[in-house]
């Protein structure tokens, strides 16, 4: 039985939420929710000082920005205004990351440029989205484990759920990791801030929760399987009513109504903490959030700009929503021969080698997926007896996770109300045909969690063949391509 208190979470009320979490069954497999205040109202950006006061003594503010100008419902400069709050009671350096190209990236070395300034500083306040907030983490943490400077984040749009979570999305010899890093401290999120970003960010919000629906059973499928040992139904119990009413809404979103975008605001917000609660991205980073990194690391070489995440996730999650309607509905377990489903790492080594290698020239991109597909594949050798079992137990496996799994043709109807994009091709940078169908088909060979993509691989159901009519279904609900 459901915890209504849990499926209706205030992500504000964090002490609440705490009492809450420990009730469950198992509440000791969840982690603690490092974090001090979250603020989702109008006005939430005059709190910054107040926010800064509750954290330190201290008087020397830095403040990290991207270039891009971001202006409130009244038009006034964001970020100007912060400065003049802070300045009124604080010494502040005001830091502006920022690359040729005018796309920041996040990377160690732009996190190295911040840390470089955090000396005689007493607290970090970081304005943007989500590629600030993951460098302040990243950069405060890694400087000082044991000791990060005070960290508050204000959330200029409603972009990602990656705010209220202890981990960064970071690019690492061109490869997208998510690494273990920090909670900010305080979060504000004010809604007179977010209703002023581009509508497209803010849908982009809502296409980052179209992975509810296919992320938590990629991990529940792992766990099952050995792949993984962490799975606790919370983190997403925490979020999947809300984001139903969310769907149900779609044509208010696009709408730019102000109580979908609060609502918004705050599921966005529980689904980052339910991946601190995991300690692990699963809860809401599946097989959809793959593809999409896949199209970023190919940017570069397509010498394009990074999609919007949470459009591009979301059009990956159709494809998700797809593959698992295919396994809940067409999988036969009979047909699998589990003497071909362990194939070696000599046959594995180049051929994810030759997935990968075009990225750079010098291979580090293939030796880094490499690197951590032999982890995933190193642990399906040794967990043969789970997955004996699963196939033994497959309509109770069936039976557990389809009310989790919504229809893709619904969600793909939801995102055209939301005015979501949900093609590749019209992504706000438009991806190619070639390069969409190089990250559907090589996404399981990128990194070291288990997904439904790994297991069809194994076991010879994933081919050019059912990419091919993975494709054709989601172009019958124009999307896909």
């Amino acid at each position: 039985m459901l915890d209504n208190r849990l499926i209706e979470a205030d992500a504000t009320k964090l002490d609440e939420l705490r009492e809450i979490l420990k009730a469950q069954e198992n509440s000791d497999k969840l982690c603690g929710i490092g974090m001090k205040e979250i603020h989702i109202e109008h006005g939430a950006a005059r709190k910054v000082c107040q926010a800064v006061k509750s954290l330190t003594d201290g008087k020397k503010v830095l403040m990290v920005t991207g270039p891009t100008e971001i202006v409130d419902v009244d038009g006034k400069n964001v970020k100007e205004a912060i400065k003049a709050y802070l300045d009124a009671e604080y010494d502040v350096e005001w830091l502006v990351i920022s690359e040729p190209d005018s796309i920041v990236h996040a990377t160690p070395e732009n996190a190295a440029k911040i840390q470089a300034h955090f000396e005689g500083k007493d607290v970090v306040v970081g304005i943007g989205g989500g590629t600030i907030c993951d460098l302040c983490k990243y950069s405060t943490y890694y400087y000082d484990h044991e000791n990060p400077l005070p960290l508050v984040i204000v959330q200029t749009a409603l972009s990602v759920n990656a705010f209220s979570d202890d981990s960064s999305v970071m690019l690492i010899n061109g490869v997208k990791r998510t690494v273990h890093s920090r909670y900010p401290l305080i979060l504000i999120i004010d809604l007179d801030i977010v209703a002023a970003a581009p509508a497209e960010m803010n849908v982009s919000g809502y296409g980052d929760l179209i992975a509810t629906w296919t992320a938590p059973v990629d991990w529940y499928l792992g766990n099952v399987l050995g792949m993984g040992q962490h799975f606790h139904t919370a983190p997403s119990d925490m979020i999947r009513t809300q984001c139903e009413r969310l769907l149900e809404n779609s044509s208010k979103l696009a709408a730019g109504d102000a109580k979908t975008l609060g609502e918004l605001a705050n599921v966005l917000t529980l689904s980052g903490l339910s991946m601190g609660l995991a300690n692990e991205s699963s809860p809401a980073s599946g097989s959809e959030h793959v593809m999409s990194h896949l199209i970023d690391m190919a940017s570069g070489v397509r010498k394009t700009g990074i999609c919007y995440h949470g459009t591009q996730v979301a059009v990956s999650g159709i494809m998700s929503e797809i593959i698992w309607d295919w396994l809940l509905n067409d999988f036969d377990p009979k047909k699998v021969d589990l003497d071909k489903c362990y194939p070696s790492f000599e046959e594995m080594e180049p051929r994810v080698k030759a997935a990968f290698d075009w990225l750079d020239d010098t291979h580090n991109a293939a030796n880094e997926c490499w690197a951590d597909y032999q982890k995933k594949l190193q642990r399906w050798h040794d967990h043969k007896a789970e997955f004996k079992a699963f196939l033994e137990n497959f309509d109770e496996f069936k039976k557990t996770v389809a009310p989790w799994v919504k229809k893709p043709e619904y969600i793909a109807d939801c995102m055209h109300k939301a005015n979501a994009p949900t093609r590749y091709s019209k992504l706000n940078f438009p991806v190619d045909e070639k390069t969409a169908r190089w990250a559907i088909t090589n996404c399981h060979l990128m990194r070291n969690r288990f997904s439904v993509i790994d297991l069809l691989h194994f076991t010879g159901f994933w081919t050019d063949e059912f990419v091919r009519r993975l494709i054709e279904r989601a172009e019958a609900m124009d999307a896909g391509l």
